[in-house]
Formats: C-alpha cells, sequence, structure tokens
C-alpha cells in the first residue's frame, strides 16, 4: 500500500474512520486494489482510479437526477441570490424602501430555509444586521461618513457611504456581511448535517449544490461561462483560489476529486465507507481553507483601497465586510468538523478590528499593520507557507 500527501498532483484519499473528523489531517494513507498494478490510485484532478472496494471513480460527474436530488440545496442558494438582490436595489442609486421583516422573509422562506440550517452564532448575527439594514433603508437617503462613528458624536447611526453600499453605525459593509457570513455560518454548517448521516450518491449531489458548484465542475467563474458551468458562492472562491497554470493542485481541484470520489464510493454503499469518510475530510478541509484564504484576499483589497491616493473609502469597507463575514461565518459550527477554533476566529476578529470597521478609513495604516499580522495567524491555522499567503492575494 503506497502513502502519497493529498497535496502532491495525485491525491490519494484514504482511509479516517467512521466520521467526517480528520479535518486536522493532510495527509492519508489511500487503500488501493491488490491488482491495481503500479499506477494505481486516484488522480483527484481527472477522478481515474480504482478504490479498494472494486469501485472505479467516474472521470465526470453525471448525475441525471441532480437537480431533483439537490432541489432544496439549489433553493437556499436561490434565496441567498434574493436576500442579497434585495439588498442592493435599497444601495447606491437605488431607491427601493426595504425594511427588515422583508429581509427576515426572504431569510426564513422555505422548509428549509437559511435561517433553519445556520449556526446559532450565524443566526444573531444575520438577524442584527438585517434589522439595521432595514431601519437604515427605510429612513431612505440618510448618509453616513467615518466621522459618524467616533465616540464623541453620540449613538453611532449607519447610511449610504458616499452614495455607495449602506453600512451600519461602525461601518460594516450589512449586505456583504450577510452574504458572506451564510456561506460558513448556514451553508456549510448544512453540508455538515448532510453528511452526518447515511450518504448517498444524492447526497453527494446536494454536498456539490450548496458548495457553489455545478456538475461540469468547470472550475470557472469569468463573465463568459455558461450557467451549467459557471461556479458560485464558495465554489467560486475555489477557483480563484486554485492556480490553474500549477501542477500543484488548488483547493478547487481538491474538491473536484474528492466529490468525484465520493460519487463512486457512495455507489459502492457499506464496503467504500473509509473511501467515503476520506473524500468527505477532503471536501471540508478544502472548503474551510478557501474560505480563509479568500478572507486573506478581500483584507488585502481592503487595505489597497483603504491606503489609495485619495482614499477608496467605499469599496475599502466593502472589502473588510466581505473578510468579517468570512472569518466570523465558521463560529458555532460543530468543532469537529472544522479546523478553526472560535478562540482563533475570535482572535483574529480582535486582530482586524472587527469592532470598529470605520477605522480603516480613519486610521488606515495601524489597521493595515494589523491585517499583516492576520494574515500570519491564519496562515499559522492551515498551516500555509509565506507563498501561499501571498498567492492568497491573487485572483485566478
Amino acid at each position: 500500500m503506497r502513502k502519497l500527501r493529498i497535496l502532491s498532483f495525485v491525491v490519494l484519499l484514504g482511509s479516517v474512520g467512521a466520521s467526517i473528523a480528520g479535518c486536522d489531517e493532510e495527509e492519508n494513507i489511500v487503500r488501493l486494489r491488490p491488482d491495481g498494478g503500479p499506477d494505481a490510485g486516484l488522480d483527484a484532478e481527472t477522478g481515474t482510479g480504482m478504490l479498494a472496494c472494486g469501485v472505479t471513480v467516474p472521470t465526470s460527474y453525471e448525475s441525471p437526477s441532480f437537480a431533483v436530488n439537490a432541489k432544496e440545496e439549489l433553493d437556499l442558494r436561490a434565496r441567498l441570490g434574493e436576500l442579497d438582490a434585495k439588498m442592493k436595489s435599497a444601495e447606491g442609486a437605488g431607491t427601493a424602501v426595504v425594511t427588515g421583516p422583508e429581509l427576515q422573509a426572504i431569510f426564513t422562506m422555505g422548509a428549509p430555509n437559511l435561517r433553519s440550517i445556520a449556526t446559532a452564532a450565524a443566526q444573531a448575527r444575520v438577524d442584527d444586521y438585517l434589522s439595521t439594514f432595514g431601519g437604515i433603508a427605510v429612513a431612505g437617503g440618510k448618509t453616513w461618513v467615518p466621522a459618524n462613528a467616533q465616540p464623541d458624536t453620540g449613538l453611532p447611526m449607519g447610511g449610504k457611504y458616499e452614495n455607495a453600499n449602506i453600512v451600519s453605525g461602525v461601518g460594516v459593509d450589512l449586505r456583504e456581511t450577510v452574504a458572506k457570513t451564510l456561506l460558513g455560518g448556514a451553508l456549510y454548517n448544512h453540508a455538515v448535517a448532510l453528511a452526518t448521516g447515511a450518504v448517498t450518491e444524492a447526497t453527494v449531489d446536494r454536498l456539490l449544490a450548496v458548495y457553489g458548484a455545478t456538475p461540469k465542475l468547470a472550475n470557472r467563474t469569468d463573465a463568459d461561462a455558461g450557467a451549467d458551468e459557471k461556479d458560485e458562492l464558495v465554489a467560486a472562491f475555489a477557483s480563484r483560489r486554485d492556480n490553474k497554470a500549477a501542477q500543484a493542485l488548488g483547493p478547487y481541484r481538491k474538491i473536484r476529486g474528492a466529490l468525484l470520489v465520493a460519487k463512486g464510493a457512495a455507489a459502492g454503499g457499506d464496503k467504500c465507507r473509509a473511501d467515503l469518510d476520506a473524500a468527505l475530510s477532503v471536501y471540508f478541509l478544502q472548503w474551510e481553507k478557501a474560505s480563509y484564504a479568500t478572507a486573506i484576499f478581500y483584507l488585502n483589497a481592503a487595505a489597497t483601497y483603504a491606503t489609495a491616493s485619495p482614499v477608496k473609502g467605499p469599496p475599502a469597507l466593502e472589502a473588510f465586510g466581505q473578510a468579517l463575514g468570512i472569518v466570523q461565518s465558521f463560529k458555532g459550527v460543530p468543532q469537529d468538523r472544522r479546523k478553526i477554533t472560535d478562540v482563533q476566529i475570535d482572535a483574529i476578529l480582535d486582530r482586524i478590528g472587527a469592532a470598529s470597521p470605520y477605522k480603516l478609513i480613519s486610521e488606515s495604516s495601524t489597521r493595515v499593520v494589523a491585517f499583516n499580522t492576520a494574515y500570519q495567524d491564519i496562515g499559522a491555522v492551515y498551516g500555509l507557507t509565506q507563498t501561499e499567503i501571498e498567492d492568497a492575494k491573487k485572483d485566478y
């Protein structure tokens, strides 16, 4: 039995016990068929290979019943898009009157709904953000500047920042922070729940959908990508953090390989459970790593905008809101289903100044230094090299 690292070009997904726990494992043992020959194994990019249980891993993701199997997850994705669009209609030149109850109605629409699948921490945060946004939007025409959030100005009031996005009294970009909080706090949490019970081929369809990919697993976010191949949500994060020109696999290609292995192993039944567990372990770990690498990307973008001349305040707080949402999104997810801890999340939030985003504009130099340390904090959690941290700042 050969042993290869997950990070190598040939990613072999091995046995990790009866649960998904094992997110901490960066190395797995692959169970190969005894007659597999010298080249036997699972290619994480093409999905080729044969499991020890005798099942051949498919080279492409085929599921004629995908839309039926994953209807709930596709509906959840639609609700997230609807919530974002509703909030956006009140921003910029938009004049729509958007109320808190209207936003809550979208948040709680359907069974399951975005709120019902979210962690308690995400529910509380998003409830507050939606209420705050609605209060500002109903007031209409209210503007906000960083000086509004200074301690000596009394109760901070939110509004539109330079006629762009709506921010809270302390400068939280409410729409972006809501959207990114729900990616981990609701969708990842839902994926964990799906994988906790019996995992069938239909379950794997649901895991693919909630991740944000299509069955084509095309690794594309460009404008020319068709609706049947364009990656969204965390799949888009993973794609943009995956250097397609590099031989070393990035998060998207690792998750693609994991889903193909999971598809084959789920079809194989109980005899392939160890291989299925290993594939799920890779799927969850890479989702988490792609998320926090993207937090680095947005923090870097926020710093770039904040230190530009002239300062680009609205996009700086927009990027910060995206990073803030991602960082806090995993808080409250069952600890045995993630690598980062609540203590580490709180430390990063404190480091980047989550309680006072406006200081990114009023005290830019201090915040940028703090961001540089936050990159290292995230890197330490996930074992990222300095090169990997720098690569996380790029879009591919």
